[in-house]
């Protein structure tokens, strides 16, 4: 596929907020799903492979941080020790129709420009990455790797991922040869992508995900936004039918969260110590014995409590607020396409909150054809609203003038599981009445 001609366009967050709001009135809100089509989550697991197996095989690197330059800061991704009970209490309070975590009255969402700073690909995270045909996989991967008959490295008679057991096995033969750096090299961080970045099955390496690494490799697209979008799309699908599995990067969904909620110790707080480096981090030790009903307390609590709005570790960076005349982000992940809306945590960003512009968003199925990407250059300060937001947060008043019936309107959002239970409840109430 060709490359893609980007136009940005950079203006302020006072500029933006008051497109944002003048613009609203006219478009209205993106419909949603009526609350009782949402289940209850019963049985949600979270696929997490074991990273001590994979720890083993960083000895074998020649210059670990030739590898750092090549593909980031993946390798300490295998020290984060996630807490599963905290990543299952949070999909409560996730809303798949605006694409954010809602916690009362704040909104959090996770942004392609912290994923970036988090893993620190040395590529443009707005560049896009295009899901290309899966049958070429396997062959590009052959030349990259070095490998005569992938059929040996192949789940299921020569269908389906490969089996990173027999990976080991070559990675351990090719460091015999000096000459087979690159190849080691590039063996290691196709397991980080198959087994922590995308995950799939225990010990297999998707397809998809092979084929997120080859195109690293031919192309050098950074791959956030895609990694980004598997995280969407595991949120979305286990809230909508209420079990499921997160397949996705949970090591960094983790640390997003963990940098944001307040803390006992000050682990995001002291920069000279910190240094701006989250993934070298040790989990608190006040957490190690929450169970799932102690995390979704702890997160039900952040409009009262010492959160952070703008996770320490973020640098002032400039932010994609949206792509040609959609007024939100479109993402490309390996397994699907789905979208999501930073003007709706603005504050999070450090601008001021506005009334976003989200018109759509929930409706966006498709594939990126390219189109001028809006830029919003954010600075560090206090966070803020505009006069209107908290009406239009709260369900309140809809600024909207003449919308059309398909625009749909806001309906209030749903907080956590408690929340959504009573409103099912009163559903039923309801039905049962006019049926009687």
């Amino acid at each position: 596929m060709g490359d893609i001609m980007a136009v940005n366009r950079e203006i302020t967050t006072v500029e933006y907020a008051l497109e944002s709001e003048s613009l609203h009135m006219t478009e209205g809100d993106c419909p949603r799903l009526d609350d009782s089509g949402i289940l209850l989550l019963k049985d949600v697991r979270c696929v997490i492979n074991d990273a001590s197996r994979l720890l083993p095989f960083t000895k074998y690197l020649a210059d670990e941080t030739e590898f750092t330059k090549i593909y980031g800061r993946v390798l300490h991704l295998l020290n984060v020790l996630v807490l599963p009970l905290a990543i299952k209490a949070l999909i409560h309070f996730w809303d798949p129709d605006y694409r954010c975590f809602t916690f009362g009255n704040v909104d959090m969402v996770l942004t392609i420009e912290e994923y970036g700073v988090l893993t620190e690909f040395p590529e443009d995270i707005h560049k896009v990455y295009f899901h290309q045909k899966i049958e070429n996989t396997i062959e590009e991967l052959a030349k990259l790797l070095g490998i005569h008959q992938m059929s040996l490295y192949r789940e299921k008679n020569n269908f389906g991922g490969l089996r990173w057991k027999r990976l080991e096995e070559l990675l351990i033969a090719k460091t015999s040869n000096p000459g087979a750096n690159l190849e080691v090299y590039r063996i290691l961080a196709l397991g980080i992508f198959g087994l922590i970045l995308c995950p799939s099955t225990a010990g297999i390496i998707s397809l998809e995900a092979a084929n997120l690494f080859v195109e690293y490799e031919k192309t050098k697209i950074n791959p956030s936004a895609a990694i980004l979008a598997e995280t969407f799309l595991s949120l979305n699908h286990c809230k909508r039918i209420g079990k499921g599995s997160m397949r996705c990067c949970v090591p960094l969904l983790f640390i997003w969260m963990v940098s944001h909620i307040e803390s006992e110790t000050p682990i995001f707080r002291n920069f000279w110590w910190f240094d701006q480096k989250p993934l070298e981090l040790f989990v608190s030790s006040e957490w190690e014995n929450f169970s799932e009903d102690d995390w979704r307390v702890k997160l039900q609590g952040i409009p009262q409590s010492n959160f952070n709005w703008r996770a320490p570790w973020m640098k002032n960076v400039t932010y994609l607020m949206g792509c040609g005349k959609r007024p939100w982000v479109p993402l490309i992940g390996v397994t699907g396409y789905i979208s999501y809306a930073p003007a709706l945590v603005a504050r999070q960003l450090g601008g001021i909150q506005s009334i976003p512009r989200i018109v759509g968003l929930a409706q966006f199925t498709g594939v990126y054809k390219g189109a001028y990407n809006e830029m919003l250059e954010i600075g560090v300060r206090n966070p803020t609203v505009s006069e209107k937001y908290p009406e239009w947060r709260n369900g309140g008043v809809s600024f909207m003038a003449e919308v059309s019936e398909s625009v749909g309107l806001r309906r209030k959002r749903v907080n956590c599981e408690e929340e959504l239970r009573k409103q099912v409840k009163s559903l039923q109430a309801e039905l049962k009445a006019k049926e009687e």
